[in-house]
């Protein structure tokens, strides 16, 4: 996975964990202009990970 992608993800975590919809809406515009399925994996891994 490019690197920039996993700071992507990381970032829709913390947005998502700080409730904060604008930044969730375009850092998902910016993720699906690269993901792939592993990436959505990843993603999908990151937000169920207990905190």
């Amino acid at each position: 996975m490019e690197p920039r992608t996993r700071e992507t993800i990381e970032g829709i975590v913390q947005a998502v964990c700080d409730g904060d919809d604008v930044a969730i809406r375009t850092l998902l515009a910016a993720l699906a202009a690269v993901a792939d399925t592993a990436s959505l994996l990843y993603l999908r891994e990151r937000l169920y990970a207990p905190r």
